[in-house]
């Protein structure tokens, strides 16, 4: 295990907070989208071009794109699912910005020790 005093005070609040949004949230790697439709009922506003909107789960499934429809009560749970996964993905990559950086400073040490 690496000691925390390794990283940087940024890539250590990164990977605090990103350890910590992975223990206490679920989430989920898709996107909300809003959709209008009609219904097709008889006498329908719908059908005067009023549309029914709703929101939909854009997910991959079985490597098949889907779109899961979400029922108003679970609207903003689902939201701040896929929003925690949106916070996961930018921090992962804050961090490997910054395990880029050393890999590239051990690799400049190897070569300069290589050639002094």
């Amino acid at each position: 295990m690496t000691p925390r005093k390794r990283y940087a005070p940024k890539e250590r609040a990164a990977r605090s907070r990103l350890s910590q949004l992975l223990h206490d949230h679920e989430v989920l790697c898709g996107s909300v989208v809003s959709m209008a439709r009609r219904c097709g009922k008889a006498g329908c506003r719908c059908e005067q071009g009023e549309k029914h909107v709703s929101l939909y789960l854009s997910v991959k499934i079985k490597g098949k794109r889907r779109m899961v429809y979400i029922p108003a009560q679970l609207e903003s749970e689902v939201t701040r699912r896929v929003d925690a996964y949106r916070e996961v993905q930018r921090l992962t990559q804050e961090v490997s910005e910054a395990c880029v950086e050393r890999v590239l400073e051990e690799k400049k040490k190897a070569k300069e020790k290589k050639n002094g």
